[in-house]
């Protein structure tokens, strides 16, 4: 997968702005409740974050979205170096993309896991790729969602 400019919070101007970001949000209703409030990216993370509750379940997880790109996925906890990807609800994909139509990204546990090369780095910026190698990033998951400071 071929990274655009700005996806690690450097060099970035974002896409999308909280107002529309909240908006979305709202579309979450059951069996899914927010917990909490979003919590906004900050110096070392490139991610907004939403607890999110699943009623049927009785399962909490995060719903990570990258501050520059409508990238979104789940993970089980919110410690920034020891994000566990999980797969992605279908019935909240349905939800999400109610409000933008298909112009969210959904990354699911496995894309999220997969390796990138050399080649899915050409479109970042200078700043962005040292980030990547003095933090010895290696999956599509770590750069999408990072904490590089």
């Amino acid at each position: 997968m071929k990274l655009q400019k700005g996806i690690t919070g450097f060099e970035a101007n974002s896409s999308f702005d909280q107002e529309q970001l909240v908006s979305i949000l709202k579309n979450i209703r059951k069996p899914f409740l927010k917990e909490g409030d979003l919590i906004k990216p900050n110096e070392s993370s490139n991610f907004y974050q939403q607890k999110i509750k699943d009623e049927k379940s009785k399962k909490e997880f995060y719903l990570l979205i990258n501050s520059t790109y409508l990238i979104f996925s789940c993970v089980e906890n919110s410690r920034c170096y020891d994000l566990r990807c999980i797969d992605f609800p279908i019935e909240l994909i349905s939800q999400l993309k109610q409000e933008v139509n298909s112009s969210i990204i959904v990354l699911d546990r496995k894309e999220l896991l997969q390796n990138v090369s050399k080649e899915d780095l050409t479109e970042l910026g200078e700043s962005e790729v040292k980030q990547i190698n003095y933090w010895n990033t290696k999956s599509l998951g770590e750069i999408v969602f990072n904490c590089f400071d």
